[in-house]
């Protein structure tokens, strides 16, 4: 398990923010949390922090109907870019 960095678009960050409660529910599928950040200057993209991810899960969640639908109602564009940290980067 590791940390990852997700990063997105989005075509509303008005709607996007407000769909704080299903990512609460999509989220702990495969991370056991994360803190989002957004851009300082394109206030539509954004960035989520994942830590302890299960790479498989994610995956999968990421492949689901499920997500897909929420991605849909919450206005985020692909492409979906994810992050992995890099050992012996520092």
């Amino acid at each position: 398990m590791t940390a990852v960095v997700v990063t997105h678009a989005v075509g509303n960050i008005d709607t996007w923010l407000k769909g704080g409660e299903d990512r609460k529910g999509i989220f702990p599928k495969f991370c056991s949390s994360h803190r989002i950040f957004r851009h300082p200057d394109q206030a539509n993209r954004i960035s989520i922090v994942c830590e302890n991810v299960d790479l498989a899960k994610l995956k999968a969640t990421l492949e689901a109907a499920e997500t897909n639908a929420l991605k849909a109602k919450h206005t985020v564009i692909d492409p979906i870019e994810i992050y992995m940290v890099v050992d012996g980067g520092s």
